[in-house]
């Protein structure tokens, strides 16, 4: 059989270590001088590749993805590797190399597609696919090769000074198939504040909400970073796709708030009472915040916390647990992590990932419309995805 994989990012390079055996002859197409670059990007560069808290809830499509996570779970892509020679580690929930280097994770899978002896063909567009009497006829910038089988595993519209531009989804929408509308997914959030210039590189952690006008639309917990264009982190990132301009994002200036801390802030404010305001905020909040409250409720700084009224008091607490940002975008594609959109979940078969319109055409990885939260999530289902679809057509044609 002759195996043509689009696209050799993680999920194309581990179907076609997977696929590869005596009958099979694997083709591995990449529009790169180089296999794996979007990948030495994941994590900040460090590959967070899966997590231990994985369900299918942490994806936009669970009943899709169940089934492929009940077949290779967190721990079987943890051993997996270990078999391939890669060891891991955590850092709380997330699973990386031990090495913490992405480059860690390609060489590894680099390394077995030269022992495997897979045929890789760089510095290759794939222009269009043509169905034949006998399979695929596979047009390349440089020639055209015939094919008994074609994975589509060129990723998403993310990162495209990666290569994944999304133009390879015109390919599969010339054949029939339909692809619903991209979307970057976990980017960073551009605000509207003039105190973003002083914010930023200031951290908390706790709650990041998304509201359109006064309604709630979604929450994120983490670790929230503030930039000089808007603000980051991973909540703020699981919360991206579905932000539009005019939104608001609310968060709080208090590291982990909870259900006392409202009334640990009242209680300083009586036995603080002759503290300034700054004084009574140095305490409880990183220094940056201290400028950004004073101004924007327009309060002295240096007054004295008995001097301050409890509608003013109130106010402060407000600003402490739910400071809210308006939204004016995004920062996009160019810097998403995943793309939500894709191949329609209605044209795949999700114990296989196959065709329903051409048999012996799979989708796997970020190319179906499938994108998870941050955290490993999108990596563990792209390798997921290549491994269980190689090992089938391995063992479908021994």
């Amino acid at each position: 059989m002759n195996i043509i994989i689009i696209g050799a990012g993680p999920a194309g390079m581990v179907a076609a270590i997977n696929a590869k055996n005596g009958n099979n002859n694997v083709i591995l197409i990449e529009k790169n001088d180089r296999v794996g670059k979007k990948l030495l990007a994941t994590g900040n560069g460090r590959c967070n590749y899966t997590n231990l808290n994985l369900s299918e809830n942490n994806y936009s499509s669970p009943s899709f993805v169940k089934k492929t996570l009940e077949e290779f779970s967190n721990q079987d892509l943890i051993d997996y590797f270990s078999l391939l020679g890669l060891e891991s580690t955590t850092d709380g929930n997330r699973v990386y190399p031990i090495t913490l280097k992405a480059n860690s994770v390609l060489n590894t899978l680099m390394y077995w597609l030269d022992k495997k002896g897979i045929d890789i063909r760089s510095n290759t567009e794939v222009k269009e696919i043509k169905k034949n009497k006998n399979g695929f006829d596979v047009i390349t910038s440089h020639d055209k090769i015939e094919a008994d089988i074609v994975i589509a595993a060129f990723g998403g519209k993310s990162m495209p000074a990666s290569g994944s531009d999304g133009k390879s989804f015109e390919i599969l929408k010339k054949l029939g198939l339909k692809i619903t509308e991209l979307k970057p997914a976990l980017t960073q959030v551009k605000l509207e504040s003039k105190y973003l210039k002083h914010l930023s590189g200031t951290k908390v952690i706790g709650k990041a909400k998304l509201f359109k006008g006064n309604k709630e639309i979604d929450e994120r917990n983490g670790e929230i970073l503030f930039t000089n264009y808007g603000i980051s982190g991973p909540p703020i990132l699981d919360l991206s796709v579905n932000i539009s301009e005019g939104n608001f994002i609310e968060v709080p200036l208090i590291n982990n708030v909870d259900e006392n801390t409202v009334d640990k802030l009242y209680s300083r404010y009586y036995m603080l009472e002759d503290f300034s305001l700054e004084e009574y905020l140095m305490g409880i909040v990183d220094k940056k915040f201290i400028h950004y409250i004073i101004d924007y409720l327009n309060l002295d700084k240096k007054i004295a916390m008995n001097m301050i009224s409890m509608p003013d008091f109130q106010k402060i607490i407000e600003i402490l647990l739910k400071s809210k940002f308006k939204v004016i975008g995004t920062t996009g594609f160019k810097n998403s992590q995943v793309t939500r959109g894709g191949v329609d979940l209605s044209e795949v078969n999700n114990y296989d990932y196959s065709s329903k319109k051409f048999e012996n055409l799979y989708i796997i990885g970020e190319a179906l419309n499938i994108d998870g939260d941050c955290g490993g999530y999108n990596l563990h289902f792209a390798f997921a995805s290549g491994y269980r679809l190689g090992k089938m057509l391995s063992e479908n044609n021994l």
